[in-house]
């Protein structure tokens, strides 16, 4: 024997061959009985010794275990019945099942340590993470055709909502998958069905009396140009009481009285307060970035606390002054769909 452990003849005994191939004996033995790596002979003493040739097919053979190949399979390719590339390529799509499957498995685990689920709401978490493509998109058509039955909707407004479906992919990521429990929570929330229905039909009585005469496609200049100077004014520290928000809400009430088409007057401002109040709903916009999360578009910024900081400092302006009304701030209107805080009325905030 030389010093490398093989015999003179080439050959390897079976522990020497369990050695080099990283196996234990038994598994060697039964890969053998099996008749997937025979022995190339045995000693004078009966025991198996193993080629060259033999310990390659025992490697191949412990490689596509490690991937996780069944052993018939395995059987075949020795065999020469399947090419490596065709059983990689059905191993792949099998394994792109499980790691779903343990995406799911990820995102209900995560959802229970997050919102300290019970294990009722944990049951329910897990059913809602497999439901299948047409109950998800089910789901959230039911609630807005509930929020909207019955009301004289704009055409184009309402087209809008009911093609804004979650479109889980095949291979969602786990965030997208916890953003769809999330939100189908939300959806089957009996509060936030009443926040939409009511939405809804302030949007309705706007487009029954005639109150805006807007157009829908300036609806997002007013939701940015709130996004933008109240959010600065928020960012800078400056309260909504203050004398320092007066300029900021002349401004802001210039841009939507242009956007809806009205005159700045008292009526106009208590009806944009009470839009604003609709339409500052946390739960409104999270549901809008959770939709955008599931069906991997870029989730906007969220207008709520800044239509907040508006509506507390109008609320505090009051009246319009005596003077003229200062002309439209002219904002760029955002390339993006309307924000969650467009549901409610009928403009962006």
């Amino acid at each position: 024997m030389r010093l490398d452990g093989v015999n003179e003849d080439g050959c390897y005994t079976i522990g020497q061959v369990a050695r080099l191939s990283g196996l234990s004996v038994p598994t060697v033995r039964y890969y053998s009985d099996a008749g997937l790596v025979p022995p190339s002979g045995r000693t004078a003493g009966g025991y198996r010794i193993y080629d060259r040739a033999a310990l390659t097919r025992l490697e191949l053979v412990r490689t596509l275990r490690d991937l996780g190949v069944d052993l018939a399979t395995v059987a075949r390719v020795l065999a020469g019945a399947e090419t490596l590339a065709e059983v990689a390529d059905r191993q792949i799509a099998a394994l792109e099942v499980q790691v779903q499957a343990l995406r799911v498995r990820q995102a209900v685990l995560r959802h229970v340590v997050t919102s300290g689920a019970d294990a009722a709401d944990m049951a329910r978490a897990n059913r809602l993470a497999r439901l299948s493509v047409d109950r998800r998109r089910r789901m959230v058509a039911d609630l807005i055709e509930e929020a909207t039955r019955g009301l004289d909707m704009e055409p184009g407004f309402a087209a809008h909502l009911r093609s804004m479906l979650p479109d889980l992919p095949e291979a969602a990521a786990p965030e997208q998958i916890e953003a769809w429990v999330e939100l189908a929570r939300l959806v089957g929330d009996e509060g936030f069905r009443a926040d939409v229905r009511q939405a809804f039909e302030r949007h309705a009585a706007d487009r029954a009396s005639g109150a805006d005469r807007g157009d829908p496609a300036s609806w997002p200049r007013a939701e940015k140009a709130t996004v933008e100077l109240a959010g600065k004014a928020l960012a800078t520290g400056i309260s909504p009481m203050a004398t320092e928000a007066r300029p900021i809400v002349e401004e802001l009430v210039a841009v939507f009285a242009d956007a809806h088409r009205r005159r700045d007057d008292a009526d106009f401002r208590s009806w944009l307060a009470e839009r604003l109040r609709i339409g500052a709903n946390a739960r409104v916009s999270r549901y809008w970035t959770l939709l955008a999360v599931i069906n991997g578009r870029p989730a906007k910024t969220d207008p709520v606390r800044a239509a907040q900081w508006f509506l507390t400092a109008l609320r505090a302006a009051g009246t319009p002054p005596a003077a003229d009304v200062p002309p439209p701030v002219e904002v760029p209107s955002p390339a993006q769909v309307p924000l969650p805080a467009d549901i409610p009325p009928s403009n962006g905030t």
